[in-house]
């Protein structure tokens, strides 16, 4: 019982000395497996649609899920045994997908990984409030939106991204992408609004911790994020005979998912400094 006990103390101790860049560190990685295995999942739901190009692209994105789970295994110390052993399981089951997700029905494969993305996004929850639940006001704040509603906007992205681009590849939105897809646009349109309702709070009330002008990038990003969600439902939600170029459609959906981490870095920013 004693040897528990002592146990116990020292995993609260190794806690509350973990470094600030430390946590932010930690929370970084996680962010980049998620995306990582968004652009594998869309790449993936490409290529099983015809688009052999998305190929080597599914190819170098697995290298950096492989990369990001090494990493967070290296940093086991910063969330401890509990945390680390879940993101293992994910790992495991990870390695399995990706064996299987070219011999997948592509709506099979593309569910399968936004699966396992939920369950990141899910353990990264987990995360932050392990490092930050004892933290101050801010920190609590800045690390939720990064965790809890940046990645949560991402992910809308993604999977508008990456079923959008496959059925542009095919040339038609078929009867059971529709219900997805409109679903995907909801999910886009009130994380969006979350994100920049919290942004745009943080920023006033931490003036000094966020750049001049981001009201602008914001109002900017909202804007781009509608015109794409626009361009899902006039051009390829319920369309046949679509004249989206899927690659195309693919890189706008990442440049907003980069307009997102763009937000979340000066969290992550303000949360070292």
């Amino acid at each position: 019982m004693k040897k528990i006990v002592m146990l116990l103390l020292m995993l609260v101790v190794t806690a509350s000395a973990v470094s600030d860049a430390k946590k932010v560190r930690y929370l970084d990685t996680v962010k980049d497996l998620i995306v990582a295995t968004q652009k594998t999942r869309g790449g993936t739901y490409n290529f099983l649609n015809g688009s052999e190009f998305a190929q080597f692209g599914v190819f170098d994105q697995r290298s950096k899920i492989k990369a990001s789970f090494k990493a967070l295994n290296r940093q086991f110390k910063v969330v401890g045994p509990k945390i680390d052993g879940e993101f293992d399981k994910l790992y495991k089951q990870m390695k399995s997908l990706n064996k299987l997700a070219f011999q997948l029905d592509p709506l099979t494969s593309f569910k399968a990984y936004s699966s396992l993305i939920n369950k990141m996004i899910i353990l990264g929850g987990k995360a932050q409030v392990e490092l930050y639940g004892d933290g101050n006001k801010f920190e609590k704040r800045a690390s939720d939106v990064m965790m809890n509603q940046i990645m949560r906007l991402t992910e809308g992205l993604g999977k508008l991204r990456g079923l959008g681009s496959g059925i542009a590849a095919r040339g038609e939105c078929e009867d059971e992408e529709v219900e997805y897809m409109e679903g995907y646009v909801d999910e886009v349109n009130k994380n969006m609004q979350k994100v920049i309702a919290s942004m745009s709070a943080l920023s006033k009330e931490y003036d000094d911790k966020y750049p001049a002008g981001l009201s602008k990038k914001l109002s900017k990003y909202k804007k781009g994020v509608l015109s794409y969600v626009k361009l899902a439902e006039t051009k390829l939600i319920e369309k046949d005979n679509i004249q989206v170029d899927s690659n195309q459609y693919f890189k706008q959906g990442t440049d907003l998912i980069g307009g997102a981490i763009k937000f979340y870095k000066m969290n992550s920013k303000a949360l070292k400094d």
